[in-house]
């Protein structure tokens, strides 16, 4: 499967890319969050260490002092916060103790604390501001207490809090990974399971497919898959027929055209010659036109593919033209063989070489059938939806109880004394049930000879 593209990467590939983009988001979120909690939680801290200082702030004398013992400032400066820093500046900004070099804050309302970033040493700090107001006989006025420390220590505990919520939800996404590559494959079984059946098929196995345990979505292309090897069955068993029906068909005419070769081969005399000649060419001729009504049922097959696509096609026009082309063959029989037709007929949808033969089939089997001095009429109407052609002859006419039976492949009705193979029909009914129609035998008008009803649909 190297160098290919599964389905099972493909989807991975297809919620890794929102997966990612959602941890990316929560892990921003969560970041954003944390860092507020951190940040209130050490200004939270440094305020006390600020209120704390400004607690021990004394007066004495008209002088400002704060009573900060050694103890409790390395007690702060100690802390695991990291370095801390303070200033404590009176009434008229006199230093009184701390870091006589931390910047002195700017404008701070009374009893309110202010938090800002600055730069000390080098170092990126935090500042908390506080400002307490001082009122005795000697001294009046607001005293500054700011308290300073560096960033890293929260830097350092926002990094890993981070980490630690994020690193769960990263491995949640991975874990979701996998259980989609799992559950991709789970539901791709039944895929492999098809995928060994068809392998283990013989080529002549054409059956349908299970479609038991196949999942829904696949189930279409399971069942799309039975119709192609429904329509192959078919094409190759026609494909079979027709060669057992040509092998079986053409064997005697093959055969009779051999005897009458050798016949022709040992006659000496001249007029012989001719006579065995023309009996070859009459065999010669009945053997061409078996091919031909074989190759034209092997077209007019069901399964077979189509040349062309199906054409809006004028019968009228067509049908005159295929019963022009029979007049020689019926005065040559001193059979009249006309034309009815009504104007304007609307257009059908049509093969037009297919409705070529199925005619001239209906045509020649009329002709053949009337005897000399006969009628053959061809007739085109319109009844609603569809149009109606009907082939009339005056010949014996077919038996009610054969007239079924006539349509199939090789069967022709006993004691007319006409020679044939039994085709034209079975291709004239193949035509029709193609182009969506249907033929009926009926008596002729008297109940002498038959009348061949084909009823095709018109275009939409």
């Amino acid at each position: 499967m190297s160098g290919r593209t599964t389905l099972r990467r493909q989807v991975l590939a297809w919620v890794s890319i929102p997966l990612g983009i959602l941890w990316l988001v929560s892990a921003y979120s969560d970041y954003d969050i944390a860092k507020r909690f951190v940040n209130v939680a050490y200004d939270r801290a440094l305020l006390e260490s600020a209120l704390d200082i400004g607690r021990q702030v004394r007066v004495l004398r008209g002088r400002v002092y704060v009573d900060l013992p050694e103890v409790a400032v390395q007690m702060l400066r100690s802390r695991e916060s990291g370095q801390f820093y303070y200033l404590v500046t009176g009434p008229d900004s006199e230093y009184i103790t701390g870091e006589p070099d931390l910047k002195p804050s700017q404008t701070t309302p009374s009893g309110q604390a202010a938090y800002y970033n600055d730069i000390y040493r080098n170092q990126d700090i935090r500042v908390a501001v506080v400002k307490l107001p001082v009122e005795t006989e000697d001294v009046r006025g607001l005293v500054t207490v700011q308290v300073a420390e560096t960033l890293s220590p929260r830097t350092d505990l926002l990094r890993e809090v981070s980490l630690r919520m994020a690193l769960p939800q990263g491995l949640l996404a991975i874990l979701a990974g996998a259980v989609i590559w799992f559950a991709v494959g789970r539901g791709l079984a039944p895929l492999s399971t098809l995928r060994r059946e068809i392998e283990q098929r013989s080529p002549r196995d054409l059956s349908a497919l299970s479609v038991t345990n196949v999942p829904a979505e696949v189930r279409p292309l399971v069942e799309s898959t039975n119709g192609l090897l429904h329509r192959v069955s078919m094409v190759l068993s026609a494909q079979q027929r027709f060669i057992a029906d040509a092998a079986h068909q053409l064997r005697t005419p093959i055969a009779g055209l051999r005897t009458q070769t050798e016949l022709a081969r040992r006659q000496t005399s001249p007029v012989d010659v001719q006579a065995a000649l023309a009996q070859l060419q009459t065999a010669a001729e009945r053997t061409t036109h078996l091919i031909n009504q074989l190759l034209s049922l092997a077209r007019a097959e069901p399964s077979a593919e189509r040349a062309q696509p199906m054409e809006k096609l004028d019968l009228g026009v067509l049908a005159r033209e295929v019963t022009t082309e029979c007049v020689p063959r019926a005065l040559a029989r001193n059979i009249d063989l006309g034309f009815e037709d009504v104007d304007a007929l609307p257009r059908i949808p049509g093969d037009d070489f297919l409705l070529r033969e199925m005619l001239g089939n209906l045509i020649d089997n009329a002709i053949r059938y009337t005897q000399p001095g006969g009628h053959v009429t061809v007739r085109l109407s319109r009844q609603q939806n569809s149009l109606h052609l009907s082939v009339e002859d005056d010949g014996p006419g077919i038996p009610e109880a054969e007239r079924e039976a006539v349509l199939e492949r090789f069967h022709r009705v006993l004691g007319t004394g006409v020679e044939g193979a039994g085709l034209g029909l079975s291709i004239v009914r193949e035509i029709v049930t193609r182009h969506g129609g249907h033929i009926r035998l009926l008596s002729a008008q008297h109940n002498r000879g038959t009348l061949a009803l084909v009823t095709l649909p018109i275009a939409a």
